[in-house]
């Protein structure tokens, strides 16, 4: 396994970073939440209001599938990596892309709540 994370640099570095940030967000935004006993708003539409609400565990279940995604996303970018080289490099950008806004996600939950 460390023999192919150190033959992919780029797309292992791109997907560490991916990690943190959801994995990071998803603590945060946990730790910071899981004191508030009042329901957290958890989506918000401008149109109607508020669509969802829920506890702080379900933002630790966001940030869970978001992290397996990630690795999932992993595997399948190493693959392309084999076959050709700038498709594996796209899917970890746009993996990066998308967990930056996870993790934005996050931040807005935190600063609604």
């Amino acid at each position: 396994m460390f023999k192919i994370v150190l033959q992919y640099k780029i797309i292992s570095t791109l997907f560490v970073l991916s990690f943190i940030l959801v994995l990071g967000g998803a603590l945060w935004a946990y730790f910071i939440l899981s004191g508030s006993a009042a329901p957290l708003i958890l989506h918000f539409n401008g149109l109607i209001g508020i669509t969802q609400i829920g506890g702080a565990g379900r933002l630790l279940g966001v940030g869970i599938v978001g992290a397996i995604g990630v690795a999932l996303n992993f595997v399948l970018a190493i693959e392309l990596e084999r076959r050709e080289k700038i498709m594996g490099k796209l899917l970890a950008a746009g993996t990066l892309f998308l967990a930056f806004l996870l993790f934005l996600g996050f931040a807005s939950i935190i600063s609604v709540n």
